[in-house]
């Protein structure tokens, strides 16, 4: 039987305790048809990475442990609001192994519950900082321009790699960027040395939207929780297909012209190389976050480096 180190037992500590947390919001019940689909939403399964990386921040800096877990469900409410949108946008029918809302329910119902959802996440920063709420509003401005971002690049082959990353700092690196930033401002950390921690979780989010795209194609549909390409054949720019694109644009069109399996594209971007790019730029903003963690002012920050290798691993 393999031996679970003390980090894994940590943030399995924090994940448990965060789930609780969460189903003690102080939420009504009527009307059904707001709160009913918004209950459904905050008990759904998650990883909950975003408020765990909040905890472990503040926790380097000795942050308030209540204080910590108020900012990590506002975040996980806001990570949440923007999944619920998203899935209508897209027209996704799953999220996490069950019915996304506006298929369980309908769009207008998704839209209110949604909405719901994200007015709770500002409740729960109550009585913190000012700086707290506008780097919190600041980031919920950059996921929603990084969603109309997304939007606008489908089917646009026109976007380069340095638009695409762009994107994904909005969408999903500022978010894990405030995450890291929360937990050192809720320690009282100054603004310009919070921001570190800030750079830290976009790099690194950087790098873990970059694996999904690489996941989306080469993973396991299980672990993924969605199927294998789907994002190519919703005609989404991904790493791979941009740098594929960029790499021999005639070649590329010529290729999705004539296959579109999931194994013929695993075996176009294996033999062309494009797989082996994509890795080296996951790398690169691997270490681009480990040097900003190493640039923030002094702190017990090992934990936060686990966490860096964790959640590229995918192990929780």
């Amino acid at each position: 039987m393999p031996i679970i180190s003390s980090f894994n037992k940590h943030i399995s500590f924090l994940k448990s305790d965060i789930e609780k947390s969460l189903k003690k919001i102080p939420i009504n019940n009527k009307p059904s048809y707001l709160y009913e689909p918004i209950h459904y939403i905050i008990n759904g399964k998650g990883k909950r990475l975003r408020p765990i990386l909040v905890h472990l921040s503040g926790h380097a800096y000795s942050a308030d442990p209540e204080d910590m877990m108020k900012a990590s469900m506002a975040v996980e409410l806001l990570h949440n609001f923007t999944l619920v949108h998203d899935d209508i946008m897209d027209n996704d029918n799953f999220r996490h192994g069950q019915l996304t809302v506006h298929k369980k329910w309908d769009e207008p119902t998704a839209i209110l519950s949604g909405d719901g959802v994200f007015i709770l996440s500002q409740l729960l920063l109550n009585g913190f900082p000012e700086i707290i709420h506008r780097r919190f509003n600041e980031v919920s401005l950059n996921i929603c321009e990084g969603q109309g971002m997304d939007k606008e690049f489908e089917k646009d082959t026109s976007i380069s790699m340095g638009k695409y990353l762009i994107m994904i700092g909005k969408k999903t690196g500022a978010l894990l960027g405030l995450c890291a930033e929360l937990g050192a401002l809720l320690a009282g950390l100054k603004k310009d040395d919070a921001h570190i921690l800030f750079e830290y979780g976009l790099n690194l989010g950087l790098a873990f939207q970059i694996q999904d795209d690489l996941l989306e194609i080469f993973g396991d549909e299980s672990s993924m929780g969605k199927s294998l390409g789907s994002d190519i054949s919703k005609k989404k720019q991904t790493a791979l297909t941009i740098l594929a694109r960029d790499d021999n644009s005639q070649k590329w069109l010529s290729f999705i012209d004539k296959y579109s399996t999931i194994s013929d594209y695993q075996s176009y971007f294996d033999k062309n190389g494009i797989k082996d790019m994509v890795e080296k730029s996951i790398e690169h903003y691997i270490n681009k976050a480990n040097s900003a963690l190493n640039s923030a002012p002094k702190s017990d920050k090992d934990h936060l480096r686990k966490f860096t290798t964790l959640i590229l691993k995918r192990k929780f």
